[in-house]
């Protein structure tokens, strides 16, 4: 009975049950960001030339690491931000701001970006409010998704080590040592984002914190390792939405310009950091055995084919 129990488990396509269940949790986590149907299709345009471009070396264990770590995830996304915001509350609330650079920010000429509104309609309001309010946490997920389903396990923990995993903490103490206000506010403007504030106290909270723009250091990690993909398609889409993820915290005036370079410089220093600890695990920790284990079957050579010898 125990055989043919164990025959049964291997005739079962393990790789087929690893997509479906994948495709399971990223609606999932699609749902509980709220992605609305402008989202879904930027995220199957990324995957058009997925197959093509897919690793045809990948583990057969591939799938066994993926779906575990798309549940934790999963439940990250539900109950992550909700605890890095606790604390992040927690300290800005005992922080002792060293710098306050309002008005050193607004006194540098052409740092307001008010140029980069010279044109603007409602239309391109509208859009840039979208890419801005998704632009936070989309761009990992593309990301993540599209080596979920290209087969590049390395790939993915660089995306998700780049992402907020590492950023969040690695940003706070900016937060903390200086205080500088999104550039609506100090320039008393109405906000272009339109949100609605429960009353002045968070009003205050949310329009502090601005350098260096995490909303640019997101995007832009994202950018930089969407550019290492062959995938043209992939790449080039990747880098127009985080580009213009980018250009909307000018646009919505929220973000100064020096914000944006400072998050650029942040987030090339995070990718680094993620591509060393990367490489410090696969080629320094792993254990010969598992990497052994790891690697795709060979192709049996075909009977009769010729060899050659070197």
């Amino acid at each position: 009975m125990t055989r043919k129990w164990l025959a049964a488990l291997k005739g079962i396509d393990w790789s087929m049950i690893g997509i479906l269940a994948s495709i399971f949790l990223i609606w999932q986590i699609g749902l509980s960001f709220h992605w609305d149907k402008k989202a879904w299709l930027l995220l199957l345009v990324c995957l058009i030339g997925v197959r093509k471009y897919a690793n045809k070396q990948m583990s057969p264990y591939f799938f066994a690491v993926v779906v575990p770590t798309l549940v934790v995830f999963y439940f990250v996304s539900k109950s992550g931000p909700g605890f890095w915001w606790g604390i992040a509350d927690s300290l800005f609330k005992n922080s002792k701001h060293i710098w306050v650079w309002d008005d050193f920010m607004r006194s540098i000429p052409l740092n307001d970006a008010a140029w980069a509104r010279f044109f603007h309609w409602d239309t391109l309001d509208y859009y840039m409010r979208w890419i801005y309010n998704l632009g936070f946490v989309l761009p990992l997920w593309l990301g993540i998704i599209y080596c979920v389903f290209s087969g590049r396990l390395a790939d993915m923990f660089r995306f998700v080590l780049s992402g907020h995993i590492m950023q969040l903490p690695l940003i706070l103490p900016f937060y903390n040592l200086i205080l500088l206000r999104e550039v609506w506010w100090v320039k008393g403007q109405p906000d272009l984002l339109l949100r609605e504030f429960a009353d002045e106290n968070a009003k205050l909270v949310t329009v502090m914190n601005c350098f260096p723009s995490m909303h640019t250091s997101i995007a832009f990690a994202m950018m930089l390792l969407a550019l290492r993909q062959k995938d043209p398609v992939f790449k080039w889409v990747m880098a127009v939405y985080c580009g213009s993820i980018i250009w909307s915290t000018l646009y919505l005036q929220i973000h100064w310009v020096l914000d944006l370079f400072a998050g650029m410089l942040f987030a090339y220093g995070v990718v680094k950091l993620a591509d060393g600890i990367v490489y410090l695990v696969k080629e320094k920790l792993m254990p010969a055995r598992v990497k052994q284990a790891w690697q795709a079957p060979q192709p049996k050579p075909e009977l009769g084919a010729a060899t050659t010898t070197v």
